[in-house]
């Protein structure tokens, strides 16, 4: 399996707060290699500040006594370095979040740099806010936030200077990977700044932006910028709006994108279609699928319930295994991992198909040496598609697009079945 720096992503989500002490994180480790994954992303450990909220970080230059316990700090920089080492040696590298957008409102730094800080008209420090259609007004303020004003403060330079200690404080303890906490909210400059310089120590660095809710172009100002990959919002399309089609068609060959299933900041998918495994399959093989790489966070393969919550999540919040799609995973994994026409963002285009409950997408590769077909029902009833007709729509020779299938047909086999949200992908040519 190739490192996670060289090649595709495949990105577990080891969300720290649902196994607690460093110690208890290895198995998990084994068995996202085991599924295929070769990233292993973890949230905040940062010392948290009083909401206790991971995205609220009071001290970048210690970590949290519920991932550390009674450690200094460089004790708990040496165990972090030794986890990070091991992960290495099981087939994963680690990427950290790096969230350099805002502190907590309790950190030293709104004492001690406070031109460091966005203000209001009255001289308070502004807490910074999002769109948010479930709050009063339709906006959503986070007191426990105060947010750093990286494109204006008049002590810019030591201001990015800081950031850059960070950054090569997680480089020391082997860290190649940062997942950028509101990238589009930094200035292109400063992520120059920085990854270029992380580079220069470590030219296979990868950074990854989180820029769901951002316009394209600014997707595609911050691939510019050295992100090598961005995070897409394939997670919510209906399978029939016309939106998801046309960004994927926007970013080809531009941006690199990374989708999922679900996240921590989402509902379990588990719960919002009540452990119904059919759509719960198909959506991950969308997911892995669609984009150049993919993310799963911890519990989506044992059908975890319960979203997790940066401030209230602990370890006996773990939950017991609904369901072990393990297996499964890992085929799907394997099949991204065996055809470059589905670790791309590249050419997609919808096939009629001539049935409304089949959605067909055709992906084929920049430099139209691959294509490949994903086929799901959107429906729950079982239905079945024309080999032959599918064949002469896509413009290959009968049969040809049964090749490679991640579904079992007889040889010659004249129609595809899908039972209710099937999902099957093929390699055309």
């Amino acid at each position: 399996m190739e490192k996670g720096t060289s090649g595709i992503p495949f990105i577990y989500n080891l969300f720290p707060s649902l196994l607690g002490p460093v110690d208890h994180w290895t198995p998990h480790v084994e068995r996202a290699v085991e599924m295929g994954f070769n990233w292993l992303f973890i949230n905040p450990i940062h010392l948290t500040g009083a909401s206790g909220s991971l995205y609220a970080i009071r001290d970048y230059f210690r970590f949290s006594p519920v991932f550390f316990p009674y450690d200094a700090f460089e004790a708990q920089k040496a165990r972090f370095a030794s986890f990070v080492g091991k992960c290495r040696e099981t087939g994963a590298e680690v990427m950290v979040d790096l969230v350099i957008n805002h502190t907590a409102y309790d950190n030293p730094l709104t004492r001690e740099h406070r031109d460091w800080y966005k203000l209001n008209a009255d001289g308070s420090i502004k807490n910074p806010g999002a769109a948010d259609d479930k709050a009063p007004g339709g906006h959503v303020v986070w007191g426990d936030l105060s947010e750093i004003d990286n494109e204006h403060s008049a002590d810019r330079n030591h201001l990015w200077e800081y950031w850059w200690k960070v950054v090569d404080m997680f480089l020391s303890c082997g860290v190649r990977g940062f997942r950028c906490d509101a990238a589009y909210q930094i200035p292109n400059d400063l992520w120059r700044m920085l990854i270029g310089r992380a580079r220069e120590r470590h030219p296979e660095c990868a950074f990854f932006a989180e820029t769901l809710g951002c316009p394209m172009e600014q997707t595609i100002d911050l691939a510019c910028a050295g992100h090598d990959f961005v995070f897409n919002s394939g997670k919510w399309w209906d399978y029939r709006a016309d939106w998801f089609v046309e960004q994927a068609r926007a970013g080809a060959g531009r941006i690199k994108s990374i989708c999922f299933p679900e996240s921590h900041d989402t509902e379990r998918l588990a719960a919002e279609w009540d452990r119904d495994l059919d759509r719960i399959k198909q959506h991950y093989l969308f997911s892995a699928l669609i984009s150049s790489g993919t993310l799963l966070l911890i519990g989506f393969e044992y059908g975890f319930m319960r979203k997790p919550h940066v401030v209230h999540t602990n370890a006996h919040d773990y939950e017991g295994a609904n369901y072990d799609l393990t297996d499964y995973i890992r085929s799907v994994n394997a099949l991204k991992r065996a055809h470059r026409v589905f670790a791309e963002d590249n050419r997609v285009e919808r096939m009629d198909v001539g049935d409304d409950a089949v959605l067909a997408i055709r992906k084929t590769t920049l430099d139209d040496k691959e294509a490949g077909l994903l086929v799901f029902n959107r429906t729950g009833r079982p239905v079945e598609v024309d080999l032959a007709d599918l064949a002469r729509r896509l413009g290959v020779p009968a049969y040809r697009a049964t090749e490679a299938a991640n579904v079992k047909l007889p040889e010659r086999a004249q129609r595809l079945r899908l039972n209710r949200y099937g999902a099957a992908a093929f390699r055309i040519y």
